[in-house]
């Protein structure tokens, strides 16, 4: 099968590798379509995020569109031909956090594309049949591939405890911002205020549900949107850098919460402590995603979340470079690049 690997910052090569055999209560998946996020661009731009470093020759990709092309020994619930979508993490079901009901916190989990699991950048792969969920008729294997990113900006909302009414602001309308915005609106937020520096972005966040997305520089854009809604309840920061987390920790109101969603490089977050104090803020930090998939899939089925639009470039598995260097540089208007293999 054909495989791409990244051996080192920017350097992804072509290889041919055996198919995996799937083991027991797992399926071999036949790869659709792959999204490109930016965890994935870290890899390929740092070769690392924190701690975790590609110290090996490394497949990428967790967002996944894939048919079930073996059902392994056990497997009851899926079969050849079945199309599904993947939940990429893989917990132990026996650490504190996985018996408390938090499986994306496992300190031992696998999970695509990060090191030293393989991802799905590549033509099949064994995953557990109990990860993989149906594909409702007429999902698109893109689209599935938008399922991972959608249950992040799902669990995101839930880490907000939005009740309704609430003012809203989401800095960064990137995929993951763009799901954000869509699952606080069908939360009940308030009025919804987006903010990155892509005009293009911002009209596709308009469309989406946002009341108001303002591009250009982000540091003026967050200093709008502080003066024209006196203070967001709920801010989420959805750029990945230090300097939206300030922004976010400025522009929020009095006793808000900031949900920071975005992984900052290098490794570290700053703001203001001072500020974030005398407004008794709450910060929350998101990993991955929890219980999200299956109203992920649902919500997409039922139009209520709009995935089809996120994806904006589609190449082949040998153009994965591409991919990657369009989703780094934010070239092309690019959302999300989706490799169809």
């Amino acid at each position: 099968m054909k495989v791409v690997r990244l051996h080192a910052p920017g350097d992804l090569r072509l290889s041919d590798e055996p198919v995996p055999v799937p083991g027991p209560g797992e399926v071999l998946l036949r790869v659709r379509a792959v999204g490109v996020c930016a965890s994935d661009v870290h890899y390929y731009s740092e070769g690392c995020i924190g701690d975790q470093v590609v110290r090996e020759p490394l497949v990428l990709g967790h967002e996944v569109g894939a048919e079930v092309a073996e059902a392994g020994p056990g497997v009851a619930d899926l079969a050849p031909g079945d199309r599904v979508a993947v939940e990429p993490g893989q917990s132990c079901g026996e650490c504190d956090p996985c018996r408390r009901g938090w499986p994306n916190l496992c300190p031992r989990v696998r999970f695509f594309g990060t090191p030293p699991v393989d991802g799905a950048m590549r033509e099949f792969v064994s995953w557990p049949a109990r990860l993989c969920t149906k594909l409702p008729p007429g999902m698109s294997f893109a689209e599935a591939a938008m399922i991972e990113p959608a249950a992040v900006g799902i669990y995101s909302v839930d880490l907000a405890g939005i009740r309704g009414g609430e003012k809203t602001a989401i800095l960064g309308a990137g995929g993951i911002g763009l799901c954000v915005l869509q699952a606080a609106r069908l939360a009940g937020a308030g009025k919804i205020w987006m903010t990155d520096p892509l005009p293009e972005r911002c009209r596709l966040a308009l469309r989406l549900g946002a009341d108001r997305a303002l591009d250009g520089d982000p540091e003026a854009a967050a200093r709008t949107v502080r003066e024209e809604s006196g203070g967001p309840d709920v801010v989420f920061e959805c750029a990945g850098t230090n300097e939206a987390v300030e922004q976010a920790v400025a522009l929020a109101g009095f006793n808000a919460r900031v949900i920071i969603v975005g992984i900052p490089y290098p490794d570290e977050v700053r703001f203001t402590a001072s500020t974030a104090r005398r407004k008794n803020l709450t910060l929350v930090f998101v990993r991955r995603s929890r219980d999200a998939v299956e109203r992920a899939v649902e919500w997409a089925r039922d139009g209520r979340m709009d995935l089809k639009s996120l994806v904006t470039h589609r190449l082949p598995l040998e153009e994965a470079d591409r991919a990657l260097r369009l989703a780094r540089d934010r070239a092309g208007g690019v959302i999300r690049a989706v490799i169809e293999v």
